[in-house]
């Protein structure tokens, strides 16, 4: 999306000449809006949307030094804003670096880091909660700032169902929660954290009021503007896993995401709710085809054959992707997006052409591997093309080949691709027989071998994977900006 540049809509606060040139009218012109985390992989399409919007954004980074190059790239997103992104280091134990980026805020953008519980400091005591501490870091600094309106909280879906369910007819709302006790430590500091923000608007004083509105979206997918992100995209075009388990992913285009933040900075009746995120569910074998379908004539052989229950837990024994998906198989959960279509007013984008358009972005910028078959392909490709402009030359110069030749080159040219077709079936065929039989291998002989024997080897074979994944990304993989 081009930068539009276009002028901030009118606020209540705007009530200075179009001429006047203080400091303080370009606060009240055009409200700056603090975006923290603002070089993750959903916030940054989020300070691109505002400033396409013509919004100041501040967006902060925990360290300055250790993120140059993102920060870099994050001031270029839009460059043909009216206000350049500023960028500034704030770290949550220090309260004076909060205080500095607050000053003349109007809208925050908090997004929640989950973080498991730390022991208690004394005996007796209960364990701290990170997450909470830093919510409510950032919410007091907001208070005090006495600038600070509204706040704009990035929870997520897992807030509301930790995880997927076995088919049913329920469908999740914005008045479901998880149960903390039950979930897992990650999921129970997310949950906390969302409560506690509640807790701490619901408590402020009168003259301190600040508006609350949180969004918990689902799994965002869509073009990286900055680094890629470890998601079912990327990990299907890597071949990470061999085949597709039963798993499904609910999905929301991570430009409608942040869309969603642009509407909510002024909409009235969005104050005191959660708005559920989502743009409809994928299984891992639909979005697979869809990526081959696009992906197969650039030279990118995807798994998309279904893999058994079975072979899943083989290859959980030994490749931590297929352990992560274990839990999941076979269940899906429905969410409710009322909230977002009618009150936030977002169409959400088909999510099958979010996956397409992730993965050729991907691909565009080099973020992932590209496959043998690609990179033969290109070279054959190159060597075709200065051939065909050699013949040009030579036809130009008054050397043409006769039509006898030409006829020979011809034919020449169409055995060339009969047989790469030909190579490319069985190279296909040799690839099913592979995975066939190592889903075979994993479930039968996985069974017979004692337990402890079982667990020797898959720590072994672990180990080997990781090496050779070092070793791949440190002579194949591209360096990702």
């Amino acid at each position: 999306m081009r930068c539009n540049a276009r002028a901030e809509r009118s606020t209540k606060s705007i009530v200075a000449s179009a001429e006047a040139p203080d400091a303080e009218y370009k606060v009240k012109l055009a409200p700056i809006v603090l975006v923290t985390d603002g070089t993750n992989y959903t916030n940054a399409h989020i300070v691109k949307q505002l400033q396409d919007e013509g919004h100041q954004v501040r967006a902060t980074v925990a360290s300055l030094s250790q993120e140059e190059e993102k920060v870099k790239a994050l001031s270029e997103l839009c460059p043909e804003a009216k206000f350049k992104v500023e960028v500034v280091e704030v770290d949550p134990a220090k309260p004076e670096t909060w205080e500095q980026a607050m000053k003349d805020v109007q809208y925050l953008i908090y997004t929640i880091k989950p973080e498991a519980a730390k022991a208690a400091a004394a005996e007796g005591e209960a364990p701290t909660q990170p997450a909470v501490e830093a919510i409510q870091a950032a919410f007091k600094a907001g208070v005090e700032s006495k600038t600070v309106k509204r706040i704009l909280l990035t929870s997520s879906y897992q807030a509301i169902t930790a995880a997927p369910t076995a088919p049913s007819d329920k469908v999740f709302t914005e008045a479901d929660w998880t149960d903390a006790e039950t979930a897992e430590p990650l999921i129970k500091s997310l949950v906390l954290a969302e409560k506690a923000a509640w807790d701490f608007v619901k408590e402020l004083p009168d003259a301190d009021k600040i508006d609350l509105v949180v969004m918990n979206p689902t799994l965002a997918l869509g073009p990286p503007l900055l680094d890629a992100q470890q998601d079912v995209v990327k990990m299907l075009l890597d071949r990470s896993i061999q085949g597709c388990p039963r798993v499904c992913y609910s999905v929301v285009d991570v430009r409608d995401v942040a869309a969603a933040y642009v509407k909510a900075l002024t909409l009235d009746n969005v104050a005191g709710n959660r708005h559920i995120l989502h743009g409809g569910n994928l299984w891992m074998r639909d979005i697979a085809l869809a990526l081959s379908k696009e992906f197969k004539p650039q030279g990118y052989n995807i798994h998309t054959m279904a893999l058994p229950n079975v072979a899943l837990w083989g290859l959980s024994l030994i490749n931590k992707n297929a352990k992560t998906l274990m839990p999941v198989v076979g269940k899906q959960s429905q969410f409710d997006n009322t909230r977002m279509k009618d009150v936030l007013g977002i169409t959400p984008k088909d999510v099958k052409e979010t996956v397409v358009e992730e993965a050729a972005a991907l691909v565009e910028r080099g973020l992932v591997k590209k496959p043998k078959r690609a990179r033969s392909a290109t070279t054959n490709n190159q060597g075709a093309a200065a051939a065909a402009t050699e013949g040009e030359e030579k036809k130009e110069g008054g050397d043409a080949p006769a039509e006898g030749e030409e006829k020979k080159e011809e034919e020449g040219a169409k055995a060339a691709d009969d047989s790469a077709a030909a190579k490319d079936g069985e190279d296909k065929k040799e690839e099913s027989k592979e995975e066939a039989k190592a889903g075979d291998e994993a479930a039968n002989g996985e069974a017979e071998k004692p337990e402890e024997k079982k667990e020797e080897e898959a720590k072994d074979a672990s180990a080997s994977e990781e090496k050779k994944e070092e070793e791949a990304a440190s002579t194949e993989a591209p360096k990702a900006e």
